[in-house]
């Protein structure tokens, strides 16, 4: 049976029962991303926080919205050529709005990796300083003998796994065995710590306890690097992994190697004396730090001498978000005008001059009682990041489907193609009604997160 109205339009409405469809479907969209956007907006308004400006890649921004508007008038002539019987011509044009639609995913994925790679470390007096981590954030403990390990009767949300937990960050090259309470020794493994664990819950609970407990003890010293986010907290001499279990040892290292690109003393009552410029860090750019803010501070009085400075985001950014591009600090005359020129994702975490031992920024070693927080600049790093990937990953989840659609209508529709091309004319109009929709969003995305 032929579904009707599928060609030819409805005699109530003028339109034929897809197109009604999709612009029901495009209604329900426009409310989901203006609640998002306003969400935005009110959260930028009442930020208690120097919220980030100019912190994306703009030309990558520009390169996506040229290449997203081109696709828009290419799906626009596939439809066209369609209407005119010109097959050739439609998929030429169908083939370039599927092609334009995997460079904006392309630019899109190079533009995320740049921030799962770049961190920010809020230091304990408010400053942040942006860069890479070169080897990682690892805590580091040596001499481990003793593994505590709890496991509840009950079920729990935290449970003794030693197995998954524990053993995938010892040092690498070791096979370690362990002697249990009654002196026997074992090599762990996930047979092994059955047999514990049984044996541990059958005496809890004989015993009535709410958990059983057992210890193991390496046969030979051990050595653990796990990063902060793996593990619950440690000490001097213990380190508790995400399952409960609590190793006994001696902390060598918990200091964060961090090559730096930026200081951001936004959040500083006195950003002369930021701790970012304390003698174990970086007192040689202070003098460089100070000239540039008293730069821009000059500029921005002889530019807009009746204009609040404190109110001015962007003065902000460029006189109190120093961005480094060397090793060494520049001659304070140079510095000028850098701190703004580039977002916070301007440098990818490469050498530059390797081949004459010169790195391409100075490299610090922050101290753990200085660190208050550190991430990579995603969802948790603070608001804006938050909404940027909520908005910008659901923008990208509609260019997918979208062009999902769009390759189909071109590869798999090639019957309707010779057989009814006006119902696929029909089928590629709804189609691009919806590719128009993803591009406006992005018309909308682009000032309002790269440019304002």
């Amino acid at each position: 049976m032929d579904i009707p109205y599928t060609v030819h339009a409805r005699p109530d409405t003028g339109l034929y029962n897809a197109k009604i469809g999709v612009w029901l479907f495009l209604a329900s969209e426009v409310m989901l991303f203006g609640g998002l956007f306003s969400a935005y907006i009110f959260l930028r308004v009442g930020a208690d926080y120097p919220w980030p400006v100019h912190d994306l890649d703009v030309t990558l921004g520009f390169i996506n919205t040229v290449v997203l508007i081109a696709s828009s008038v290419t799906v626009v002539m596939a439809w066209a050529m369609l209407k005119l019987r010109k097959f050739g011509w439609y998929r030429i044009n169908m083939a370039i709005t599927v092609v334009c639609a995997g460079v904006f995913m392309f630019n899109k994925t190079l533009e995320y990796k740049a921030k799962f790679a770049h961190y920010a470390v809020k230091l304990s007096d408010g400053t942040f300083l942006t860069g890479h981590l070169p080897h990682g954030y690892l805590v580091k403990f040596g001499d481990v003998t003793e593994f505590a390990i709890t496991i509840p009767v009950k079920n729990s949300a935290v449970t003794a796994d030693p197995v998954g937990y524990v053993l995938p960050y010892i040092e690498e090259g070791m096979a370690p065995k362990f002697k249990t309470e009654d002196g026997k020794e074992v090599v762990l493994d996930k047979a092994t710590f059955a047999e514990l664990r049984a044996a541990a819950l059958k005496k809890a609970e004989a015993e009535k306890k709410s958990a059983g407990t057992f210890k193991l003890t390496a046969t030979a010293p051990l050595k653990i690097a796990a990063k902060p986010s793996e593990i619950f907290g440690y000490t001097d001499t213990t380190i508790t992994f995400r399952d409960g279990t609590t190793a006994t040892g001696k902390l060598i290292d918990d200091k964060m190697t961090l090559e730096v690109d930026g200081i951001d003393a936004r959040g500083v009552a006195q950003p002369d004396n930021s701790l970012a410029f304390d003698h174990r860090y970086l007192p040689a750019w202070q003098k460089a730090f100070v000239a540039n803010r008293e730069h821009h501070i000059a500029e921005f009085e002889k530019n807009y001498p009746t204009r609040d400075k404190a109110r001015s985001a962007t003065l902000q950014k460029e006189s109190l978000y120093f961005k480094l591009h060397s090793a060494t600090p520049p001659e304070v005359g140079a510095a000028h005008g850098e701190g703004a020129k580039h977002g916070a994702e301007a440098h990818p975490p490469v050498a530059h001059g390797a081949e004459h031992g010169e790195a391409h920024h100075p490299t610090v070693t922050l101290e753990k009682k200085d660190i208050t927080f550190f991430s990579n600049f995603t969802p948790k790093l603070n608001t804006y990041y938050a909404i940027y990937f909520t908005l910008t990953g659901l923008h990208g989840a509609h260019v997918v489907i979208g062009a999902l659609v769009l390759a189909y209508f071109l590869v798999f529709d090639n019957k309707r193609l010779k057989q009814d091309p006006e119902h696929l004319a029909n089928r590629v109009e709804v189609g691009g009604l919806f590719w128009h929709f993803v591009d406006l969003v992005w018309i909308f995305l682009f000032p309002l997160l790269y440019l304002l």
